[in-house]
């Protein structure tokens, strides 16, 4: 369970502004969170073996064929601005 205190501290800390009315609401929410990871912790999963991806199978990927790409004046049609067939951008240093 969490203390007023700690809610206004983590509503800090998430630079988030809630005021003395919602600090209830608040903590009911992050009460209930902290129970859901106590159950999640409580798990026994020394069975379970640790995962690499969520799939197993294999990816499988489409045929690599070249298509035809935009023309220049549509692909520059909403650019702010171009320079010599190129997106023209602010320099960043």
């Amino acid at each position: 369970m969490l203390e007023n205190d700690e809610v206004l501290k983590l509503a800090k800390l998430s630079r988030l502004s809630i005021s003395e009315e919602e600090i209830p609401a608040v903590k009911g929410h992050l009460d209930k969170m902290l129970n859901h990871l106590d159950a999640l912790k409580a798990l026994d999963l020394s069975h379970v073996e640790p995962m690499t991806a969520v799939e197993n199978g294999a990816t499988i990927l489409r045929e690599d064929v070249p298509v035809e790409g935009l023309p220049l004046e549509k692909a520059f049609s909403n650019a702010p601005a171009v320079e010599n067939d190129h997106f023209a951008i602010p320099k960043v240093m």
